[in-house]
């Protein structure tokens, strides 16, 4: 039981953060949200003591960070999942916009970001923030790259 209680945290964790990224492009039409955007992006909200460099939006480093390299390449199967249970509460919308699924935050997704207050979602507000005005009109290249500099040299260290 304590294993299926572990999984549901987990699973809310990471639909929260990528409600919470969502939540900062909402509609706009000029930076198009692709589930390989979404994968690359989260990697920043996942791993920001890593990927970013304002001191600002850094905590001390955790013991994940240190490995952040072992995963940046995500796994898109559980993206999916994460996408879908968005999807079926209706918090996202995909949309298909030049041959590509596109998501955007619905209404009842941002209802739901509005209602959050806790000090976890004040920071990864900050770094959505960041990956707003930083990032994510970047190529997805671009991304990648600055993704395994980042992270490998974590791992040197």
């Amino acid at each position: 039981m304590e294993k299926i209680a572990n999984t549901n945290s987990e699973l809310i964790i990471h639909v929260t953060r990528i409600l919470i990224l969502l939540s900062k492009f909402g509609s706009q039409k000029t930076i198009k949200i692709s589930l390989d955007k979404i994968m690359l992006l989260d990697f920043y909200m996942k791993y920001p003591n890593v990927m970013i460099e304002d001191e600002n939006l850094k905590q001390n480093l955790s013991f994940y960070d240190y490995y952040s390299y072992y995963h940046w390449k995500p796994n898109r199967e559980e993206y999916h999942v994460f996408l879908r249970l968005l999807t079926a509460k209706k918090l996202v919308s995909r949309n298909i916009i030049k041959s590509e699924f596109i998501y955007q935050i619905t209404s009842d997704g941002t209802d739901v970001i509005e209602s959050l207050n806790s000090s976890y979602y004040k920071k990864l507000d900050n770094v959505a923030n960041y990956i707003k005005k930083n990032i994510a009109r970047l190529s997805d290249t671009k991304i990648e790259e600055d993704i395994i500099l980042k992270s490998f040299s974590c791992a040197d260290n």
